[in-house]
This record gives structure tokens, sequence and C-alpha cells, in this order.
């Protein structure tokens, strides 16, 4: 078995077909949802190419999520039950197994997912529980708020770590004798 992968031109082809195609996937399988909100429709923000991918922070009724689509196939097998064929038989299976995640040398994991028009692609969400907020905007702000928070803590961390190897040199080295 191998990725499907589809190719786009540019930034624009890539954020309109993402966008028609998971419209069309939120009407087919999940606007009847319990969990969806149906006054948030699909949008995204950031969409960019980062080295082999093509990546955006796409906003549905179900959950807001990071998209990443392969360029050229990424080195990693596909798990048994994940052919092309398997998953166009099976449409509204939104998230697979949870794959290792390789992008611009930084590690993580994200779940695998397929849909026709786009093939396998990799999915990371970040916000759901989506029926507590009004609409798009107050979801986005919300997750501006938790990286705000993971900025504003790894700053405190990086400062308390400085701190910590100055008064483990002052330790080590004390200072010179005035006299």
């Amino acid at each position: 078995m191998s990725w499907e992968s589809r190719s786009f031109k540019d930034l624009e082809e890539f954020s309109r077909a993402v966008t028609a195609i998971f419209s069309q996937w939120q009407q087919e399988c999940f606007h009847d949802s319990s969990a969806a909100n149906p006054s948030i429709r699909v949008c995204q923000r950031g969409a960019r190419q980062l080295g082999e991918w093509w990546t955006t922070q796409l906003l549905t009724s179900l959950a807001l999520s990071q998209i990443l689509i392969p360029i050229t196939p990424p080195a990693v097998a596909l798990p048994e039950g994940w052919s092309a064929t398997e998953r166009a038989a099976q449409p509204c299976v939104p998230y697979g197994p949870m794959l290792p995640l390789r992008v611009l040398g930084l590690v993580g994991q994200a779940h695998l997912s397929y849909r026709q028009g786009l093939g396998h692609f990799l999915i990371q969400p970040q916000v759901q529980g989506l029926r507590r907020y009004s609409d798009a905007e107050a979801v986005f702000a919300a997750w501006d708020q938790v990286i705000a928070f993971r900025r504003h803590t790894r700053e405190r961390l990086e400062k308390g770590q400085q701190e910590d190897r100055r008064a483990f040199l002052r330790r080590l080295i004390p200072a010179p004798d005035k006299k």
C-alpha cells in the first residue's frame, strides 16, 4: 500500500481544494452530528508550504485542526486497512491511527486520514467540542489564547533555566575577593 497524494500547483489551489473538499465532507458526513456546531462553516488560516508538506489550520463544525498534506509520499508505511480504496469505502472516518510526523526537523504525531480529492493526509485536532463557541472568530481566539499561554510558559522556563545556570556558575566559580 502506498500513500495517495494530490499535487497542487500553488497555495491558492491548495487552499481552494481543502475548503471545498472539507465543506463537502462536512455536509455528507457530519451535518447532523450532535457534536457539530451548525453556526460554524469550514474556513482556514495560515495556509503555507513547509518543506515537503502543504499545511493549514482548518476549522470545521467539529474541530479546529492542523492539516498536513504531503507533497511527496512520506517514508512512513500505511497501516493495514488504510489504502485509498479501503478509505474510499468508509468516507466518514475522520481520524485514523496516530503516525509519527516530521516537518522541518520537528517530530510529533498526527492522525492519518484520507479523502478523495486530497489523498492521504495527517490531521492534528487542536480544539474540539465547538458547540460552546458562537462563531469561527471565537474558536480562533480561544486557540490564540492557548498559543499565548504556551509561549509565555516556554519563556518563563527558559528564563528560569538561565537563572539556574548563573547560580550554578556562581557556586562553581567564586567571585574574586575585593580588597
